[in-house]
């Protein structure tokens, strides 16, 4: 079912996980506990907001250089990750249950000022502020 105010479709949502599968995104070895990265598709859902599934065992430090990296340049940029492909947004606004599994919330300001918040039960070795889980 589509959320309110999103012009997205169940089918439209199978289609994004299945194309951040075949990414390489969300599977075992992206990014896991030996280090390694795999490349990660950044999906457009709304301007200047980016969805993206990460490997639940990512490497903290590795992913948060790969979000500043796709923030880049913009004036403003959002990237929301999951760990689940099928928990992930397809569009905007949120729904509960996108917002309660959301693993990782990157917000860059063209001003300089970056929040990176995670879900810390999920990455305890995070160093960041954690993710509210109300």
């Amino acid at each position: 079912m589509p959320v309110p105010g999103s012009t997205a479709t169940p089918l439209r949502a199978t289609a994004l996980a299945a194309a951040l599968l075949l990414a390489g995104c969300g599977g075992a070895g992206a990014g896991g506990k030996s280090g390694g990265t795999t490349a990660m598709a950044f999906t457009p859902i709304a301007p200047g907001t980016f969805a993206v599934v990460i490997d639940p065992n990512a490497n903290v430090p590795k992913t948060e250089a790969a979000f500043r990296k796709q923030c880049a340049g913009r004036q403003d940029c959002t990237i929301l990750a999951w760990t689940k492909a099928g928990a992930a947004a397809h569009g905007m606004p949120l729904s509960d249950q996108q917002t309660a599994a959301l693993a990782l919330r990157y917000v860059h300001r063209a001003a300089g000022q970056d929040e990176m918040m995670w879900d810390c039960v999920n990455f305890p070795t995070a160093k960041a502020p954690c993710l509210s889980k109300a």
